[in-house]
This record gives structure tokens, C-alpha cells and sequence, in this order.
């Protein structure tokens, strides 16, 4: 069993069909044979090469080996036919395709769909960004690989495009060239937290995969004479340091492969590397304990898996917000930064559509997708979870506020009236939930033209926190316009 996964976030509630890396010998021998004639006339009729080729890949979307022929035929006709080859090189191209690339169920059709605008334009780094994506997917981290390398060579301090390669690296086993990728990016940008965490990360695969303790005797005999004397008494402490974390890492790695049924293995291996850092590995265990069989139907297992994803987004997200800040003109940081919000969002909606299904008394799933459907202005759709929601005494509160907002939003104000009304006399003590409803309440008078109720609500909400919102201003020009 290897330590290190594909990346976590791709997984989906149906099983995704792999895809095996083959080279040309393994293709059909019809199809060796229309290469083998395309191959003598690329240097004289390079258009019909390409087109050969592009068939069958498109036939055989695993064969690696021909999707670097095409490849290079692809780059070299480009340089030979544009006199602006630098300027091509160095432009990203619009991300339409990518949004709508992303969106598609099956990354068969998504790999077909980015060798299209390959074929066409072979510098669009987001035809070749998404190729790489829905290569991961189906199991092609070699041709993963391929796709950031091209973009390596059509944009070589591309720093994001170098981290996506050092981390498929990784997961690809080539843990020497993630080594060397990591350094890249410190070169270009010595402080760089990525390249570090990336470096960390290889480190460990390096000394995992070379190592090789599964098969170490020496290994095992040291482990039982040193180090799992003391393992008790290292798992008790609140271990953070790198050293500490990577012997915890590397002993309970062990117990898996001992004891692979155990899932206590695999949940300790994931909080280790979450302390590591690594949220990537810590989902990857998560997911591997969920395969097992007494993990397939394991609710914790599968709400943990969530929670790790969402902190990973949330790390992106934090990390581009940051690189917006300190380069405010870079496109490509602004465009990455909306694609992980829009991932974030979509994982979010169909893993909570996926537990409301299954789970369908979980009222506390159901007030999360409403409160997610609420803040995509889809009110219509959050009604209903807000309405069962209810049921739930943890969120039947903060259910109603928001059952009166969706009204409100609507502008079915005398319905969201009811609700907040409700929870203002429902709640005793002035806390910020109460607030909110008066203020909401006072916010639905005014719509519908009553503005001294509307007041009267807001006074309420003023003698107890004159900074609230805006109500300060709205009391204040209540009283200029009377006087």
C-alpha cells in the first residue's frame, strides 16, 4: 500500500472509471500501423500527421507516448507558423473553456475536449491546465505530469503551474523531480510557504518510497527496540514538531500495513499529517479508511472527509487572496482565486444534496444547504430546507432567520413579517440572533411602506447597540427629516 494519493477533492458520489498509461506498442496494431505511416510524412505534411495522431488518441486517450508525439508536432508547427511565437507563449488564454470543462461529468469528454483547443491554440495553458485536471481523475498522473510540464515550457515561472507539477510529481511517485520543482519556485520566490510544504511533503515520500520499511528488516528491528518503546508516550503528548510528527507518521504507516482492517490506523495517520500540514495526505487517509470495509458505511469517517476538504479550500482561497493583494494586476492569481471559490462552492452543494439525500431526517445537513443555497441568492431552493430545519432544536433559531430572510429576499414581505416577529418574542434575551430579527423585521416594514413601524423596530434594536449595522444612521435621519 502506498502513502500518498490522488488529489483529494475530485471525489464524486459514483466511482469514476480509470484509465491505464500504455505506450503505442500497446495500442491496437492497426492503429500501430496508421502511426507508423503518419510518422514518415510529419516532416512534409505535418497536417495530416497531426490529424492521424489526434484520431487516435482520441481512440486510445491513455496512450501517453503518442500524446507527446502530438505534442510536439502540436508546438513545433506552431513556432514554425507564428512569428509572434514568444508573445503566444507567454499569453493565458480567456477561461470560458475552463469553467465549462470543469463542469463536466465525465473526464473522458473533458480530455477530448481539451485536445479540441490544444489542437487548435497549443499555448492555451487552460485547455492544457484542465487536460491535467481530468487526467488526475481517472487515475493518468503521468499524463497529468505532461500536461504541467508543456505549461512548464510555454510559461517557466509560472509559479502556480510549477506547484500544480511539483505536487502531480508526488502523486505520480517522482518524488526527485518534486524535490528539484520545489527549488524552482524558492529561486523565483525564496520565501514561498508552498514550495516549502511541497519540499516537507517530498522529503517524506523520498524516505518513504526509497526507504521502502515495508520491506526493511533492519527497519522493523529498530522499531521495536527504540522507537516503539516510546511510542505510548509520544502519541499521549501534543506533538507539533516536524521530527516527532514524521517518526509518528512513520510508525503508524507501519501499523497500517500490519494491520490494514484496523481504522483507528488510518484515522491517526490523517490527524498526523493534518498537524504536518499536509491536508492533502490527511484527506487521502481519510478516503483510503472509507475504502475499507468497515469504513464503507462509517458516517464519521465520511463527515471528516468534508471537513478536511473545506479547511484545504479554505487554505487556497486564503493563499490567492494574498497573492491578489500583493500583486493586485495579476490576472492569473484573480482567476484562480474566483476558480477555488467556485470549486469550494460546488463541493460544498453536491457533497450536502448527496447527505440530505441519504440522510433525510438529518436536519442539520438540510439548514447547512439551505444556508448555501441561501448565499447563491437561490431562495426558492433554501425555503424548504429552512422550513424542515426547523425540526432540529441545535439550528431551529437560526432556521427561522433565515426562513424570513428568503421571504424577505423574495419579496414576500408580510411572510417574512411572521417569522421574524416569531423570533423576536420567541428569544428573551437581546443577543445578536434577537438583533438581527428586529432589525430584518424593521428592514420589511420599510419595504412595504409603513415606516414608523420600521422605526419603531429599529429604536429597539438602537437602545440596545447603537452600532449595530447602520441603525445609527437610520435613527438619525428619521429624527432630521421630522425635525
Amino acid at each position: 500500500m502506498g502513502c500518498f494519493f490522488a488529489p483529494p477533492f475530485a471525489r464524486k458520489p459514483i466511482a469514476l472509471e480509470m484509465i491505464d498509461e500504455i505506450p503505442i506498442a500497446d495500442l491496437d496494431p492497426r492503429q500501430v500501423k496508421q502511426l507508423e505511416s503518419a510518422d514518415k510524412v510529419r516532416q512534409n505534411n505535418p497536417t495530416h500527421a497531426l490529424e492521424i495522431y489526434g484520431a487516435i488518441l482520441k481512440q486510445s486517450p491513455g496512450c501517453l507516448e503518442l500524446r507527446k508525439k502530438l505534442r510536439a508536432l502540436q508546438l513545433k508547427n506552431l513556432k514554425v507558423s507564428s512569428s509572434g511565437i514568444s508573445g503566444l507563449f507567454n499569453k493565458v488564454t480567456t477561461a470560458p473553456f475552463a469553467f465549462r470543462a470543469k463542469g463536466e461529468k465525465d473526464p473522458k469528454e473533458t480530455l477530448a475536449k481539451a485536445e479540441e483547443l490544444i489542437n487548435k491554440l497549443p499555448s492555451n495553458v487552460v485547455a492544457h491546465q484542465t487536460l491535467a485536471e481530468a487526467a488526475a481523475n481517472i487515475g493518468m498522473l503521468e499524463t497529468a505530469v505532461f500536461a504541467y510540464e508543456t505549461i512548464q515550457r510555454i510559461q517557466p515561472k509560472d509559479i502556480k503551474n510549477l506547484k500544480d507539477l511539483g505536487n502531480a510529481y508526488i502523486q505520480s511517485g517522482n518524488t526527485e523531480m518534486a524535490i528539484a520543482t520545489g527549488n524552482s519556485i524558492k529561486q523565483i520566490n525564496p520565501n514561498d510557504g508552498d514550495a516549502e510544504d511541497m519540499l516537507k511533503r517530498a522529503s517524506v515520500a523520498v524516505a518513504m518510497n526509497k526507504g521502502k520499511w515495508e520491506e526493511s528488516e533492519d527497519f522493523r528491528t529498530q522499531l521495536k527496540d527504540e522507537e516503539e518503546a516510546q511510542a505510548l508516550e509520544q502519541a499521549s503528548k501534543n506533538v507539533n514538531d516536524e521530527k516527532s510528527l514524521e517518526d509518528l507518521i512513520r510508525q503508524t504507516y507501519e501499523k497500517v500495513t500490519q494491520e490494514p482492517e484496523n481504522l483507528n490506523h488510518y484515522r491517526q495517520l490523517s490527524d498526523y499529517y493534518q498537524r504536518y500540514g499536509d491536508l492533502k495526505n490527511s484527506i487521502a487517509w481519510i478516503q483510503e479508511a472509507r475504502k475499507q470495509e468497515g469504513g464503507q458505511g462509517d458516517v464519521s469517517l465520511e463527515e471528516k472527509e468534508r471537513q478536511l476538504t473545506e479547511e484545504y479550500f479554505d487554505q487556497s482561497i486564503e493563499a490567492w487572496e494574498k497573492a491578489c493583494k500583493e500583486s493586485p494586476g495579476d490576472e492569473n492569481a484573480k482567476a484562480s482565486l474566483e476558480h477555488t471559490i467556485l470549486q469550494k462552492s460546488e463541493y460544498q452543494r453536491s457533497q450536502l444534496e448527496s447527505l440530505v439525500e441519504r440522510y433525510p431526517n438529518d436536519y442539520g445537513y438540510r439548514y447547512e444547504l439551505g444556508l448555501l443555497l441561501y448565499g447563491n441568492d437561490r431562495y426558492d431552493d433554501a425555503l424548504p430546507h429552512f422550513q424542515l430545519a426547523q425540526r432540529n432544536a441545535k439550528v431551529r433559531l437560526d432556521a427561522i432567520l433565515y426562513l424570513g430572510r428568503s421571504y424577505s429576499r423574495k419579496g414576500f414581505h408580510d411572510l417574512a413579517v411572521e417569522q421574524f416577529t416569531s423570533l423576536k418574542n420567541e428569544i428573551q434575551i437581546m443577543d445578536d440572533r434577537k438583533k438581527e430579527a428586529i432589525y430584518e423585521l424593521g428592514c420589511c416594514f420599510e419595504a412595504m411602506g409603513s415606516p414608523e413601524k420600521a422605526i419603531d423596530e429599529y429604536k429597539l434594536v438602537y437602545s440596545a447597540d447603537i452600532s449595530f449595522r447602520d441603525v445609527s444612521e437610520k435613527i438619525n435621519a428619521f429624527y432630521e427629516q421630522n425635525s
